[in-house]
C-alpha cells in the first residue's frame, strides 16, 4: 500500500513540475516573442554587455576601442566564457534573448521545488506562480546579462543548501562567482552562518554535519577566482575604482547624475522596496498618497507579520521554517552595510538585497498563505479558500504581459544599415543616446555614448568625461572648422547628426543630457544662435532618414 502511494505521489509531483515547466515556458515566450522575432528588439544593458561579444565572429570588430575594452573588462568570466561557447552555434543578440527563457523557467521549477519541499504542492504551486506573473523577475532576466543568473543561482543554491546537499551547493556557489559575484558574496555568508553553533555561550564551526569536504575546497576556488579576477584584470587605461572623496565632488553620482549613488538610501527604504507583496501591491498602489503605502510601512508590517506567523508554526512543530531563510536575510543586510562603507569597491549597495530580498518575500508569503489555509478543519473550505486565492492572485496581475525588459530600436534600422557598409575600423560620433545601438547593430566604434558613460573607474571616467565635454562643445559649435579640428584630433570619421537637437523646442527644453554635462550645454546654446552641423547642404550628406542624417568630417573642412 505505502508502495502504491508512493508511486501515486511521485506521479502527481512529475505532472506538477511538468506543468510549472510547461506555463512558465507560455508565460516567457509570450513576453519575449517580439525579440525572437525581431533582431531591433532587445534588453537596453545589451548595449553594453552583450555588443562586443560580436568580436567572437569577428577580431577585426572594435579593435583599439576603449569603450570595449572597458564594457569586457567589467564582465565575470564564467558570462564570457559562456557566450563564447554559445556563440559558435548562433549570433550574441540572439543567445541573449534565449538565455533568459532557459532561466526564467529553470527559476520557476526550482522555486516550486524548494517551496514543495519545505511544506506542500499548494504553497509550492502558489510560489511559482507569484514568480511566473510578477514582472519584475522577469524583467531582471530580460536580455542575458550576468544580473540575469542571479535568481536562478540564489534558489538553486537555496534548494540544495537547506537539503543539506553541500557538494551540490557549493558547486552553484561557484557558479555565481562565474556569472554574478553580488551574489555569491550574499550565499557565501549564509553558507558560513549555516555551520556556525552557539553551544553553552560559545560559538564554533560545526564540523560534524559536513561529511565531504570538498564543499570547502570549492567554496575557496571561488573566493580565489574573484581575487584573480579583479587583481589580474586591471586595465591602465581604466584605472581604478573611484575613491569616495572623488565621488562626493562629482554631480555624476547625485540625483541628476549617471547613477544617483549618494547619498546612500537607508536601508531600511531598500528592504522596503524590495518586498515583493504579490498579493497586495496592486491595491495598495491604488492609493499611493496614502502614508503608510507611500512610507512603505505596510509592505514591511505585512512581511512582518507572515515571518512572526511561519516562527509561531514553526515553534508548535505545525511545520518547517528553515534558518537559512533568516540566514540569507541576515547576509543581505551585512554585505549592503558592507558594500556602503567601501562604496563602490563591491559595486552599488543595492544590488545585495536586489535579489535575496524580493526571493525570500515570495518564499515567506507563499508559506504563510499556504500554511494558514492548511489549517483550515474542513476540506471543502480548504479547497475554496484556494481557489479564492488563485483568483485573487491572477486578477491582479497581467499574466499576458509583453516585451517586459524589452526596448524596439527599429527605427533606426537603417542608418545601423549604412553605418555597418562603412569601413571596420572607422569612429562614429552621434549624440550619446544615439549612439548607443550603433556598436550593438552596426557594429562600429563610437567617440561616447550614454551606456558606457560609466563614473566607476577614476582613468576610464575622466577620459570619458573630457570626450562628452568635447562633444557637446563640436556639436553644438558655430565654426564648421572647428568641428573638424575635433574629428581630426579624435579620430573621428563620421558624423551622425539629429536636426531635431538644434530647434528652439528641444534647446528651451534644457534637458540634454546628465550631470555635469547638461548645465554645460544648457549654458553653450544660450550663447550660440547659429548651428554649424543644422546648415548642412543636401549633398554632402551621406544618408538621410527623417531628421537623421550622416556627414564625413571632410564636409566641413572648407565651410567657412
Amino acid at each position: 500500500m505505502e508502495e502504491v502511494n508512493y508511486k501515486m505521489n511521485r506521479r502527481f509531483y512529475m505532472r506538477a513540475e511538468f506543468l510549472i515547466i510547461l506555463l512558465a515556458f507560455i508565460i516567457v515566450i509570450n513576453s519575449q516573442f517580439s525579440s525572437l522575432i525581431n533582431r531591433y528588439v532587445i534588453n537596453d544593458d545589451v548595449r553594453q554587455h552583450i555588443y562586443w561579444m560580436q568580436q567572437f565572429h569577428d577580431r577585426g570588430l572594435f579593435r583599439n576601442d576603449l569603450l570595449t575594452e572597458y564594457a569586457k573588462n567589467y564582465q565575470p568570466w564564467g558570462f564570457i566564457f559562456l557566450y563564447y561557447l554559445f556563440s559558435f552555434i548562433a549570433d550574441p543578440l540572439l543567445i541573449s534573448k534565449i538565455l533568459p527563457i532557459i532561466l526564467f523557467v529553470l527559476s520557476s521549477l526550482y522555486l516550486f521545488k524548494l517551496v514543495k519541499y519545505l511544506t506542500n504542492d499548494y504553497a509550492a504551486l502558489l510560489a511559482a506562480l507569484f514568480f511566473m506573473i510578477t514582472p519584475a523577475y522577469l524583467e531582471r532576466m530580460s536580455g542575458g546579462l550576468p544580473r540575469a543568473f542571479a535568481s536562478a543561482l540564489l534558489i538553486i543554491f537555496l534548494y540544495y543548501l537547506i537539503k543539506r546537499e553541500y557538494m551540490k551547493s557549493s558547486l552553484i556557489l561557484l557558479l555565481q562567482s562565474l556569472f554574478y559575484p553580488m551574489i555569491f558574496f550574499v550565499s557565501i555568508l549564509t553558507y558560513i552562518f549555516t555551520f556556525v553553533k552557539v553551544r553553552n555561550k560559545r560559538i564554533s564551526f560545526d564540523k560534524s554535519t559536513v561529511k565531504n569536504k570538498a564543499f570547502i575546497c570549492l567554496a575557496l576556488i571561488a573566493v580565489f577566482i574573484l581575487g584573480a579576477k579583479y587583481t589580474l584584470s586591471y586595465n591602465p587605461r581604466i584605472g581604478r575604482v573611484v575613491s569616495h572623496k572623488q565621488m562626493l565632488s562629482d554631480p555624476a553620482y547625485y540625483a541628476a547624475g549617471r547613477y544617483p549613488v549618494l547619498p546612500t538610501p537607508p536601508l531600511s527604504e531598500e528592504i522596503s522596496n524590495n518586498l515583493s507583496n504579490i498579493l497586495f501591491s496592486k491595491i495598495l498602489m491604488r492609493h499611493p498618497e496614502n502614508f503608510f503605502v507611500k512610507s512603505g510601512i505596510l509592505n514591511n508590517a505585512i512581511f512582518l507579520i507572515a515571518i512572526l506567523l511561519l516562527g509561531f508554526e514553526a515553534a508548535r512543530r505545525r511545520m518547517f521554517f528553515p534558518v537559512e531563510i533568516l540566514f540569507l536575510f541576515l547576509s543581505s543586510v551585512l554585505m549592503y552595510k558592507i558594500s556602503d562603507l567601501v562604496l563602490l569597491k563591491l559595486f552599488l549597495p543595492a544590488r545585495y538585497v536586489e535579489y535575496s530580498i524580493p526571493i525570500i518575500s515570495l518564499i515567506v508569503y507563499s508559506m504563510a498563505i499556504g500554511q494558514l489555509i492548511t489549517r483550515l478543519k474542513n476540506d471543502r473550505t480548504k479547497k475554496v479558500f484556494q481557489i479564492i486565492v488563485f483568483i485573487i492572485v491572477l486578477s491582479n496581475y497581467n499574466i499576458h504581459k509583453k516585451n517586459i525588459g524589452l526596448i524596439n530600436m527599429s527605427r533606426f534600422k537603417d542608418l545601423y544599415a549604412y553605418l555597418n557598409s562603412l569601413p571596420k575600423d572607422v569612429m562614429i560620433a552621434a549624440n550619446p543616446k544615439l549612439a548607443d545601438g550603433i556598436p550593438t547593430f552596426s557594429q562600429r566604434k563610437v567617440f561616447i555614448n550614454y551606456e558606457l558613460s560609466h563614473p566607476f573607474y577614476d582613468k576610464y571616467w575622466e577620459t570619458i568625461r573630457r570626450r562628452t565635454f568635447d562633444f557637446f562643445d563640436a556639436y553644438y559649435s558655430q565654426d564648421p572648422l572647428y568641428i573638424y579640428k575635433f574629428c581630426e584630433n579624435n579620430g573621428i570619421e563620421y558624423l551622425v547628426v539629429d536636426r531635431r537637437h538644434f530647434k528652439k523646442g528641444y534647446l528651451a527644453n534644457q534637458g540634454f543630457y546628465f550631470e555635469p554635462f547638461n548645465a554645460y550645454v544648457v549654458d553653450i546654446t544660450k550663447k550660440r544662435v547659429n548651428f554649424a552641423l543644422a546648415d548642412i547642404s543636401e549633398q554632402d550628406k551621406l544618408f538621410v532618414k527623417g531628421d537623421v542624417f550622416v556627414i564625413k568630417k571632410d564636409a566641413l573642412k572648407y565651410r567657412h
